[in-house]
C-alpha cells in the first residue's frame, strides 16, 4: 500500500496501468478511493496511467484537525504528482473533486492536461442551491450504525430505481466500506468547510486553459445539473454531457456511457 508525503500529510494512493498520459483522480467529500467505480478505473488503466487517492481527512490519509481550504486541496494533489514524478497530468474531479480540480487548473495551468469536471458547481454566490432535504440528509450526525447511515445517504447518491435495480451490488460496496477507515466527524467537518468558505471559482473560470468536459446526472440533488450549466457556460470551449435517469453517483448509474465519454474526451485532447 503506497504512501507519499505530500506537503504536511501522509496520502494513500494506487497506480493503476503502466501505459499512456497520466489521469488523477479526485475524489469528493467524505469519499475515498472506494467511490471511484471498478469498472470505470479498469477502463482508464487500459488506456492511461492512472492515480488515485484519498484526500486529506479521508480514508487511509492523514486528517489534521487544522482548517482545509481548497487551496491546500490543490496542492495536495499537485504535491502527489511530484511524488510519483508526473509532471502534467488530466486531472479528473467529482463533486467536492471536481471543485478541488477546478482549483489546480486555476494555479498550476502548466501541470493540467486536460480537465474534467463531474456534478460539482463553481460555489459561491452563483450556485444553484443544493435543496434543504438533500443538505439535511447529508449533514445529519451519524447515529452510531454506521451501515444504516450508508444506506440512508444512498437517495443523496442514486436514483430510486437504481437503488432498487442494483441492491445486491450498494451492499456489497457497504461492506466495503465498512472495512475501510471511518471518516472521523470532525473531518467531515473540516472538508464540508472548505467547501463552504474557500471554493468560490465563478470569476475566475474564464481563465481555465485547460480543455475542459463537465459531465452531471439530470437528477442529481446534491449537485444540481444547473451548476454544471454555469461551469460550462464559463469555462471557454467547455464541453457538457449530461445522463438522463442518473443522479450524484452518475458514474455509477450512466455506466459505459460516462466513462466512454470521459475516454474519448482524454484522447481528443492527447492528439489521438
Amino acid at each position: 500500500m503506497p504512501f507519499a508525503r505530500v506537503n504536511d500529510i501522509s496520502m494513500y494512493y494506487e497506480v493503476h496501468g503502466e501505459t499512456g498520459s497520466p489521469l488523477i483522480l479526485v475524489m469528493g467529500l467524505a469519499a475515498t478511493k472506494l467511490a471511484w467505480p471498478p469498472f470505470a478505473v479498469k477502463r482508464f488503466a487500459s488506456r492511461h496511467r492512472v492515480i488515485l487517492f484519498d484526500n486529506r481527512g479521508a480514508g487511509q490519509t492523514d486528517k489534521p484537525r487544522q482548517p482545509y481550504t481548497m487551496q491546500q486541496f490543490a496542492a495536495d494533489v499537485v504535491g502527489l504528482l511530484d511524488a510519483v514524478e508526473v509532471e502534467r497530468a488530466h486531472v479528473f474531479g467529482v463533486s467536492m473533486g471536481g471543485m478541488i480540480a477546478q482549483h489546480v487548473a486555476l494555479d498550476y495551468p502548466e501541470r493540467v492536461r486536460g480537465l474534467v469536471l463531474g456534478c460539482t458547481t463553481p460555489g459561491g454566490e452563483h450556485v444553484v442551491r443544493t435543496p434543504p432535504e438533500s443538505l439535511a440528509l447529508l449533514t445529519q450526525p451519524p447515529s452510531g450504525d454506521r451501515a444504516a447511515d450508508i444506506r440512508n445517504a444512498w437517495p443523496l447518491f442514486y436514483t430510486p430505481a437504481y437503488i432498487e435495480s442494483h441492491r445486491e451490488l450498494l451492499e456489497s460496496r457497504l461492506q466495503e466500506e465498512l472495512a475501510y477507515p471511518e471518516q472521523p466527524r470532525f473531518a467531515f467537518e473540516l472538508q464540508l468547510g472548505a467547501i463552504i468558505q474557500t471554493h468560490d471559482t465563478f470569476d475566475r473560470l474564464p481563465s481555465i486553459q485547460a480543455p475542459t468536459l463537465i459531465q452531471t446526472g439530470l437528477d442529481d440533488t446534491l449537485i444540481p445539473p444547473g451548476n454544471s450549466h454555469i461551469l460550462a457556460e464559463r469555462i471557454p470551449n467547455a464541453r457538457l454531457v449530461t445522463y438522463a435517469n442518473a443522479a450524484h453517483g452518475y458514474l455509477w448509474e450512466a455506466g459505459a456511457a460516462a466513462v466512454d465519454d470521459v475516454l474519448a474526451f482524454l484522447t481528443e485532447v492527447d492528439g489521438g
